[in-house]
Order: C-alpha cells, then structure tokens, then sequence
C-alpha cells in the first residue's frame, strides 16, 4: 500500500543518517503528508470512535509522491535524494500535542478522540484521515462515565 511506503520511507530515513549536505531538504508538503497520516493513523487507532481513512491517506500519499517526482525527487530513491525529515517530523508532532495539550505518550483516549474530532471540525489534514464511528454500541468520549 503506498501509504506504508511513504511512512516506512520516512522512518528508513530518520535511521539512515544520510548527508544533508548532499541531499536536498524534504518539502514541506512531504513533511505535512507524513506528519497528518501517521497522527490520523495514532488517533484512530487510540480513539474506539474514529477509524483511519486508509483510502484517503493512500490518494494523498500517491499525490504526493507524484509532486516529490515532478520537483526532481527519485521516487524509487528518496533516501538518495531526500534529506532526513526526522526534525521538521518531530517539529510538527511537538506543536499537533501543543495544540490539543496532549503528552507525548497519551493514555486518556478521550483527550486524544477530542483531539481527532477537533481536527475533523476544523478541516485540517489531519482530519481528513479520519472517520466517526457512529451507530449502535459507538462509544461517545463526551458523556460521563466512559472511557478513560
């Protein structure tokens, strides 16, 4: 699935420990991709609630992959011509918990679930990864007494 290219690519590269100065920074909108699928992907699987849109993510990643091409990226080879995102990633993921004043190891699945519809509401990227459970037997992480 290309979606597990792309975050597999990510975490290969923040391991590589390539030369910066022989690579070109990644993009923004690689950084972005990567950052909003991994959390979408975190959230739904912490909140019994949303689910991950796997489909969503995967014409993201094939959209992004696509540009990183057209701007001169080798898509078989990002590694060789990609320096490692690993500081703009982190980056991100520090001011996403900043935002909804979430730990870093967050247990309390109702903060994080207020945090993933917070981002569906506001129409972010990562939101749009993400899908509300409804129906029968749905858990609701607003009402007293569940979760926790």
């Amino acid at each position: 699935m290309k979606i597990l290219a792309l975050t597999a690519m990510g975490i290969s590269m923040a391991a590589s420990g390539a030369t910066a100065q022989e690579l070109r920074p990644a993009p923004g909108y690689f950084v972005d991709a990567m950052v909003s699928i991994t959390t979408a992907e975190n959230i739904a699987t912490a909140c019994p609630n949303l689910t991950f849109n796997a489909v969503a993510a995967s014409d993201a990643t094939a959209e992004v992959m696509e540009k990183l091409a057209a701007d001169g990226f080798d898509a078989e080879n990002l590694e060789g011509t990609m320096a490692d995102p690993g500081d703009a990633v982190r980056g991100k993921q520090a001011t996403f918990r900043e935002k909804h004043k979430l730990a870093k190891d967050e247990t309390d699945f109702i903060r994080v679930c207020m945090a993933g519809f917070a981002e569906i509401k506001e129409s972010t990227q990562v939101g749009s990864f993400l899908a509300e459970i409804t129906g029968e037997g749905a858990v609701d992480p607003t009402k007293d007494g569940q979760g926790g």
